[in-house]
């Protein structure tokens, strides 16, 4: 009698466990589609809220001046501007399953220092302080200046 219990407990335990591991290894691959996703939409706030307040200074005038701070998401190779056309774009590439991935905003403003490696790895997952000031150049043009601030 006591081994037929020992025998019934044994397959009962491993019917639970054959239904929980399978569940347990889906819920873990969906916690991490759920962060990719999430540090996805962190760099489009990041982008959003630095060209946001960059076309925000250039439009206010001669040494205007903002302080931010940005949250840099996790698995980012690099945030950096450069000059596209009559203004400027700010670009965020992080590495995802997939591959890498930009997330870019365009500035409206042409860019007085365009800096392609504003941050980097070293500071991904973590807060970076930016100041954004307008400058005017000889032609009476903002020119908008996007810099680290230590």
């Amino acid at each position: 009698m006591k081994g037929q219990v020992s025998t019934e407990l044994l397959v009962i335990v491993a019917l639970v466990l054959l239904i929980f591991i399978p569940l347990l290894v889906l819920v873990y691959v969906k916690a991490s589609e759920a962060n990719q996703q999430i540090a996805s939409y962190q760099a489009e706030l990041a982008v959003t809220r630095v060209a946001s307040l960059a076309n925000s200074v250039g439009s206010l005038g001669t040494d205007t001046s903002v302080v931010t701070d940005i949250y840099i998401p996790p698995n980012t190779i690099s945030l950096g501007t450069t000059q596209s056309g009559r203004g400027g774009e700010i670009v965020l590439r992080m590495e995802t399953p997939e591959g890498p991935k930009d997330s870019a905003e365009i500035i409206k403003y042409p860019l007085a220092n365009p800096n392609p490696s504003l941050a980097d790895s070293s500071v991904a997952g973590g807060w970076m302080k930016l100041r954004i000031s307008s400058e005017y150049s000889a032609g009476n043009e903002a020119h908008i200046r996007i810099e680290k601030v230590q």
